[in-house]
């Protein structure tokens, strides 16, 4: 098991970071009950090296999920690069992209106290941030209607995350996340009614 403040020598730091890509895939690919059988399989190496480098199963989790908020820095950073309305738009796609491949991954952050805790406080804080500048900089360009709120945007891309690939015997097409996102845009520059406006949609029940 590596001590985080023991530095790591080449070689077991390569093992770590291909068995968290190799766990980042996995996850994608099966879900969040990949074993770590099936992650040491697909990395090539033995227990020993997984056990090595990890604690447990949940502590590579928590690594994937670490990189994988790192990612979307990063891309939400190259989104503040771009014009307002076009950054809006780039980051919707970054948001939309990872929670749709890592949405297990995400759930587990927002689900699991653990998860949410202090280990990912500080990713989760400058993503949240990023993601304020880019809200806020698209309203102050006119992108974004003035009653639409930057804390609104994690929840759209969520949503559009979260399309089914088949809805009442329709099979989504192709072009369907494209025209979906840019509906969504759209309804953020109309604003959408005004502010404080009733909704007509049905209040969401509370029971369990």
């Amino acid at each position: 098991m590596h001590h985080e403040n023991t530095p790591l020598r080449a070689d077991a730091l390569r093992n770590r970071e291909l068995l968290i890509k190799v766990a980042r895939e996995a996850v994608a690919e099966v879900g969040l009950g990949v074993s770590v059988n099936e992650i040491v399989r697909r990395a090539g190496v033995g227990q020993a090296t997984f056990y090595r480098r990890f604690a447990s199963r949940e502590e590579l989790l928590s690594a994937v999920l670490d990189d994988v908020l790192t990612t979307v820095e990063g891309g939400l950073r190259e989104a503040l690069e771009a014009p307002p309305a076009a950054g809006l738009r780039d980051a919707l796609c970054v948001l939309v992209a990872h929670q749709s491949r890592h949405r297990g991954l995400y759930e587990l952050l927002n689900g699991d106290p653990a998860m949410a805790g202090e280990v990912h406080a500080e990713g989760r804080a400058r993503v949240r941030d990023l993601v304020r500048r880019v809200g806020e900089r698209a309203q102050e360009a006119g992108a974004m209607h003035p009653h639409a709120r930057w804390q609104d945007l994690p929840f759209l891309a969520g949503s559009l995350a979260a399309v089914s690939p088949s809805c009442l015997g329709i099979d989504a097409d192709p072009g369907l996340a494209d025209r979906m996102l840019d509906t969504v845009l759209a309804g953020l520059r109309a604003g959408g009614g005004a502010s404080g406006a009733q909704s007509a949609l049905p209040a969401r029940s509370q029971e369990t």
